[in-house]
């Protein structure tokens, strides 16, 4: 339990720290007069740019609660890596979707779905690519060191 409220703990940091570095970062790229903490659309269903973005802060959180939390699906030792894999990805995509959606980073269309998917799965595609070969050449760091201990 006390893994889980830490998992938690994390992903509430991280999240926030994330969503406020993307916003801020697009709020400069768009060269805004105010911090923009979503899309306009979204915004404008707030009555104040500090509502919508405290309202940011907690999709923000729960963002990163469900990917700190559904990274543990890694440690899964009796799971093959494929399943692991397929299962995090299913979790994370039915997860962030609605998240996304909520936080107004596209219309619920089926055209904006659809770009939206393959979007989410180019980067996660990149993202574990990464992941795999970090753990293969740390696998090969071990190998080495036991090969040289014999």
């Amino acid at each position: 339990m006390k893994k889980i409220i830490l998992q938690i703990l994390f992903g509430i940091t991280v999240g926030i720290f994330i969503g406020f570095t993307t916003a801020l970062t697009f709020s400069f790229i768009y060269q805004s007069k105010y911090f923009s903490p979503s899309a306009p659309r979204f915004i404008t269903f707030f009555s104040s740019n500090i509502m919508a973005t405290a309202i940011s802060a907690i999709l923000w959180s729960f963002m990163g609660i469900l990917f700190s939390l559904s990274s543990m699906i890694f440690e899964k030792e009796n799971w093959s890596i494929t399943r692991q894999t397929i299962t995090h990805l299913i979790v994370s995509y039915l997860g962030f979707t609605p998240l996304a959606i909520l936080a107004g980073w596209f219309p619920l269309t089926v055209l904006w779905l659809i770009s939206y998917t393959i979007i989410f799965l180019i980067i996660y595609l990149i993202i574990w690519s990464i992941s795999m070969l970090t753990a293969k050449k740390e696998i090969e760091e071990l190998n080495q060191l036991i090969s040289n201990k014999k």
